[in-house]
C-alpha cells in the first residue's frame, strides 16, 4: 500500500514539474514568482533561449510599471532577482530578470558591453543582434503576455549589470526606458568622443544624437559609500584606473564627466548622483533605495 502511495506521489510530482516546464516554455506570466523562456531570434542571427525570471503581484494591472533588472558578472540571476520580490509587491510592479548565460553571451564584450562587436572577429554587428536590443524585445514579450499598456519600462543593474545599463542608454538608438539606475558599476564608457570605445564613445556606433539622449535620460548613478575595495573582478587597466581607484570614485567621475559635457555642449542633463551610507558592493544593500527611486512614481504611459 505504501509502495503504491509513494509511486503515486512521485508521478504527481513529475507531472507537476512537467506542467511547470511546459508553461514556462509556452511563455506565461502568472501571479507570483516564476520564469518563462524567451526565444530570441531574427533573420540575421541564431536562435537563443533566454530564461526570464519574474515576480508578478496578484493585483498587477495593465497600467502598473514593469522593471527589468540586470544581473552581475557571476550571471547568477536568482541571486539578483530574489531581493527584489518584496519591492514588486510593495510597489505593485512586474519585475523581470533575464539570464544572459556565459554560453550564449561569453565574456564582458557580449554582456557588459552589450554585444555590439563580434567576440571572434571584432566586427561591428547589426543593431538587431546586439545584446542590448534583446532587452526591448523581452519587454515587448512581457507586454503581450500581461496585456500591459506601458510604453516604457524601468531599468536597474548592479555591478556588471550597472555597466550594462549605462551602455544600453549610451548606444541604443531609440530606447524605451522611462528611468534607470546604474549601481556600483566597475568602470564606465565615458560620454566623450575624445576617448575610444570601450572607455569612451569615440570610434563606436554612437553619435551626437546618442549623447543627447543619454544625458537627457532620467538616470541615477547609485553608489555604496563603502564600495571602495579593489576586488579581483575590478578592472585594473590604465584607462580604468584613470576613472578612479575603486567603484565609488569611478561612479562619481562618470557623473562629473557627464555633467561637464552637458554644460560644454549646452545639452539637457537629467542625471542624479546618490550614495547609500554603510553599503559596499551589494545588490541587496542597494535594492531598497533603487526601488524607491524607480518605483515611487509611475513612468509615462
Amino acid at each position: 500500500m505504501y509502495f503504491f502511495k509513494y509511486c503515486f506521489i512521485i508521478i504527481l510530482s513529475g507531472l507537476y514539474s512537467f506542467i511547470l516546464c511546459i508553461s514556462s516554455l509556452a511563455g506565461e506570466i502568472k501571479p507570483g514568482s516564476g520564469y518563462f523562456v524567451y526565444e530570441d531570434h531574427n533573420e540575421d542571427s541564431e536562435k537563443r533561449d533566454i530564461s526570464v525570471y519574474y515576480h508578478c503581484p496578484t493585483s498587477f494591472t495593465k497600467v502598473d510599471p514593469i522593471l527589468i533588472i540586470m544581473h552581475g558578472n557571476s550571471r547568477k540571476v536568482l541571486r539578483f532577482w530574489r531581493p527584489w520580490k518584496p519591492y514588486a509587491e510593495q510597489y505593485n510592479a512586474l519585475i523581470l530578470a533575464p539570464e544572459f548565460d556565459k554560453f550564449d553571451f561569453p565574456g564582458s564584450l557580449s554582456y557588459h558591453s552589450g554585444g555590439i562587436y563580434d567576440i571572434g572577429t571584432g566586427d561591428e554587428k547589426p543593431e538587431k543582434q546586439w545584446t542590448f536590443s534583446i532587452i526591448e524585445r523581452i519587454f515587448d514579450r512581457a507586454k503581450f503576455l500581461t496585456g500591459s499598456e506601458q510604453q516604457k519600462f524601468l531599468l536597474y543593474g548592479h555591478s556588471a549589470g550597472g555597466q550594462f545599463v549605462h551602455r544600453f542608454l549610451t548606444f541604443n538608438s531609440g530606447f524605451k526606458v522611462a528611468r534607470a539606475v546604474a549601481a556600483n558599476a566597475g568602470w564606465y564608457t565615458l560620454p566623450l568622443f575624445t576617448k575610444d570605445f570601450p572607455y569612451g564613445m569615440g570610434n563606436s556606433p554612437a553619435n551626437i544624437s546618442n549623447l543627447k539622449k543619454l544625458l537627457a535620460t532620467d538616470l541615477t548613478i547609485l553608489l555604496g559609500d563603502r564600495d571602495t575595495r579593489q576586488t579581483k573582478n575590478l578592472r585594473q587597466t590604465r584607462a580604468a584606473r584613470d576613472q578612479g581607484l575603486h567603484r565609488l570614485a569611478r561612479g562619481k567621475n562618470y557623473f562629473r564627466v557627464g555633467q561637464e559635457e552637458a554644460i560644454k555642449r549646452n545639452l539637457q542633463f537629467n542625471w542624479k548622483l546618490k550614495t547609500v551610507p554603510g553599503v559596499g558592493h551589494s545588490n541587496e544593500g542597494m535594492a531598497s533605495i533603487a526601488a524607491s527611486i524607480l518605483l515611487n512614481k509611475n513612468p509615462s504611459k
